[in-house]
């Protein structure tokens, strides 16, 4: 227990079991006053950030979960500090974790993320089912419990444990002793059993809202040396339970599904915006049309008026040489009586 007014001690550690990567130093651990451990079951393995504690496999033909053991229950070595932060060989520290703690554990006695790429934990528990990391009879058997004791937890957010804070206590002790019987019952996937169990114990358990790959604490996954064949090869595939390829054939249906209905989407509003121009470019060629009549009337109209006012001048015409030659041929008044005067005179003569 933290003595008051005391400084708590404080300790990172993570644990390299089995050989699976090569230990990531931790080059924060340079500029903090903070304990740096690594629990591994190597006596060969070196280090210039971390101290070495050797330990022997809690369960030597499950190498997974004598890692989460160290995880989860810790070691006789972490018995001297008050809290202690957890953190996976594939985690980087951006900063010494000084902080951390202060922030993490002000009001809490266990802190963790929220998962940010899981919305739920029965979301999280289809994505181990498709990726085939357990067996699906022994998740679907953790799933049913879960339900029958508390099922609107499966639609809560799950957590991230890839860093985890504590502050050690009775009740936090027995919490992960609870915790470490479900991965051991359950799934060894571990952040499955995670919030259920902390739910369960009351725990006082902040979920802190970071980013899983990126934050100012930390950068994740930064995996050096990892062995491929603890992967597992084209066989886990292959020997994939039927219901853990149902699970992945049925997400790539609901990919399929919303991909599908978003392109419809689409494209009915490229059509209905292609159907307002046609609508509109119809209303334009109809006044268009229209203006067209209009002026085609009017034309016609004009060359109307243009032949009647040639008849009219043609008629005007007509009617003047008619005149001229009329007047012409028939001589007026004065020639007549000049006609008169010259006859008259040559007869005198």
């Amino acid at each position: 227990m933290t003595v008051p007014d005391e400084a708590p001690r404080r300790a990172v550690y993570r644990a390299l079991v089995g050989g699976y990567e090569r230990l990531r130093e931790e080059e924060v651990a340079l500029d903090s006053d903070l304990a740096f451990i690594c629990f591994t079951d190597d006596p060969d393995l070196t280090s210039t950030t971390w101290q070495l504690v050797v330990v022997d496999p809690r369960l030597p033909h499950d190498l997974t979960r004598s890692a989460r053991a160290l995880k989860i229950l810790g070691h006789p070595a972490l018995a001297a500090y008050d809290e202690t932060l957890w953190i996976d060989n594939t985690v980087a520290l951006n900063r010494p974790p000084d902080d951390l703690f202060d922030e993490w554990l002000a009001d809490a006695d266990v802190a963790a993320p929220l998962h940010s790429f899981r919305t739920s934990v029965l979301g999280e528990a289809e994505a181990v089912i498709d990726s085939g990391r357990d067996d699906f009879a022994r998740v679907y058997e953790q799933l049913t419990h879960y339900l029958a004791t508390d099922a609107a937890l499966l639609e809560e957010n799950p957590h991230w444990t890839g860093m985890l804070a504590r502050r050690h206590t009775a009740a936090t002790a027995a919490a992960m002793q609870a915790w470490w019987e479900d991965v051991l019952r359950y799934s060894r996937r571990d952040q499955l059993s995670f919030l259920p169990v902390m739910r369960r114990h009351d725990v006082r358990l902040r979920s802190v809202e970071i980013d899983s790959h990126s934050s100012p604490w930390h950068e994740w996954p930064r995996a050096e040396g990892r062995d491929p064949a603890r992967h597992g090869s084209g066989l886990r595939v292959a020997l994939r339970p039927p219901a853990g390829r149902v699970g992945a054939l049925e997400k790539a249906l609901d990919d399929a599904t919303t991909t599908l209905a978003a392109t419809v989407t689409s494209r009915d509003q490229q059509v209905a915006g292609l159907e307002a121009d046609l609508a509109e470019a119809r209303e334009r060629a109809h006044a268009t049309q229209v203006e067209l009549d209009q002026v085609r009337h009017q034309r016609n109209l004009t060359a109307q008026e243009l032949v009647d006012a040639r008849d009219r001048i043609e008629r005007l015409r007509h009617d003047a040489r008619r005149s001229r030659t009329t007047t012409s041929a028939r001589p007026g008044p004065w020639k007549r009586r000049w006609r008169g005067l010259v006859r008259r005179v040559r007869g005198r003569g």
